[in-house]
């Protein structure tokens, strides 16, 4: 396959080698790897959400200092993600994939033994920056590594794998709440995400580097090494020779030198828009999105449920996000990512809304249930769209920044609760958060581009 005679496939682009090859176990596989990286992401992003009660009664904590508490990840969220996506366009993907686990399976095991505010929301910030970090590499890679017509559904799967984690969290934490006491309950649920970190670093060890990124660097008989070795072992799961790549093409001209600023590399010329308008996506979905996630176990307590009960909840709620990634991933592939993001966006506003009026334990789970289904669409939705946005040699640095612009939002929203519940009670927090996902819905209506279907080069537009 490395002859380079005339009907090579190493003769044709990266993008027509990864986009002729069937689906098959091995991308499948790689697929589990990646869907580590959300699961544990999206687990230690909402396991505040029902600890923050028993952390807050066990460290003395009031509102305001439970706000501190509950926002100190996304700091460190929104400064890992924007390094990290500098770093994966710099260095490569997978190096930043493995890397960040050591720093965040320590800070949650150190986390553990918090013994008050401000040891608590610093080891939190610390774990921010490793989970910040993973979820660039992480998205890129699936842009990078799937064809066209599987990254939205892989992103749907990566999804499910988040929503059966959370839901499997949940019951974790509910029966360590239920048996070990508050106290020591809490604690023993970040001892339990450290475990977790030493099972993702093993098995992220199989992943490989993308060989679009070795590509956009210049690194053409790398990125041909690498796309070789996918071809084989794509070729040995299919049990079939593969399909001849549908154009031929020659290879993108190797850059004089690696950017070393890619943030400037997001405002070149056909690229700005692009960038401001993920930019501001970001913002408005965050900012409603957390500030509804990381109070909702809170205020259940404080409406006058135990925490047992709070817990409880946040499972049955939970499960309702399993079915959502998969018909969120199924959809985005056949009507495309502006409808669907639109209209997920407008059920989230009104879900939010409704859930805000809840009162009683079955009307909270069964109107709880249906904002998770919608608020997961969601997130499926934003993880796959984003980096299509975004070229390859600035993929990452562009999510990660857009990250960092909702991260920054993400901590705003849990800041803002106590004070919008004190001005307009519960129920005018919860519209004051639908109205940042109808801000949304009108930028993806007036700038979002659609790119159902296209590979990730054609997507992005070259510039």
């Amino acid at each position: 396959m490395s002859s380079g005679g005339p009907d090579s496939p190493s003769r044709h682009t990266i993008a027509a080698r990864f986009e002729r090859l069937p689906y098959t176990s091995y991308q499948a596989r790689l697929t589990f790897i990646l869907a580590t990286c959300f699961a544990i992401d999206a687990v230690d992003l909402s396991m505040l959400s029902f600890l923050l009660a028993p952390v807050s009664n066990d460290l003395g904590l009031t509102p305001f200092e439970a706000g501190i508490a509950a926002s100190s990840v996304f700091v460190g969220v929104a400064i890992g993600a924007t390094a990290a996506g500098m770093l994966c366009d710099r260095y490569g993907r997978r190096r930043i994939l493995i890397y960040t686990m050591y720093l965040w399976g320590a800070a949650s095991l150190l986390t553990a033994f918090a013994w008050d505010l401000w040891s608590f929301s610093f080891l939190r910030f610390i774990t921010g920056i490793g989970l910040g970090a993973e979820l660039p590499a992480a998205f890129a890679l699936v842009a990078e590594c799937m064809p066209a017509s599987r990254r939205a559904s892989t992103t749907g799967w990566m999804q499910i794998a988040a929503s059966t984690a959370t839901v499997l969290f949940n019951l974790l934490a509910l029966g360590a709440v239920y048996f070990l006491g508050e106290a020591f309950g809490w604690r023993a649920m970040f001892v339990f995400m450290f475990g977790a970190a030493l099972f993702a670093l093993y098995v992220r060890r199989a992943m490989p580097e993308s060989p679009r990124w070795l590509e956009s660097q210049g690194q053409h008989d790398e990125a041909d090494r690498e796309m070789i070795l996918f071809e084989q072992r794509a070729a040995e799961a299919h049990g079939a020779p593969l399909p001849a790549p549908a154009a031929l093409a020659a290879p993108s001209p190797p850059p004089s030198a690696p950017s070393s600023n890619q943030l400037s590399a997001l405002f070149a010329k056909g690229h700005a828009n692009r960038t401001l308008f993920a930019w501001g996506l970001w913002i408005a979905v965050m900012m409603g999105f957390y500030g509804i996630q990381m109070w909702v176990g809170k205020l259940l307590v404080d409406r006058g449920m135990s925490v047992s009960d709070s817990i409880a909840i946040g499972v049955l709620i939970s499960l309702a996000g399993i079915p959502a990634a998969w018909l969120t991933g199924q959809t985005l592939e056949r009507v495309g990512r502006k409808l669907v993001i639109i209209g997920v966006l407008a059920f989230v506003s009104i879900a939010a809304f409704i859930y805000g009026h809840a009162d009683t334990f079955l009307l909270v789970a069964l109107t709880g249930a249906i904002l998770r289904f919608f608020m997961v669409s969601l997130a499926t939705s934003l993880y796959a769209y984003t980096p299509e946005l975004f070229p390859t040699h600035a993929r990452a640095t562009g999510l990660g920044t857009a990250s960092t612009m909702g991260r920054i939002s993400a901590i705003a929203g849990p800041m803002l609760v106590p004070p919008l519940v004190m001005l307009w009670g519960y129920t005018g927090a919860f519209v004051a958060f639908a109205a940042c996902f109808g801000v949304s819905a009108l930028l993806v209506a007036l700038f979002g581009p659609e790119t159902k279907g296209r590979s990730v080069e054609d997507a992005a537009g070259r510039a």
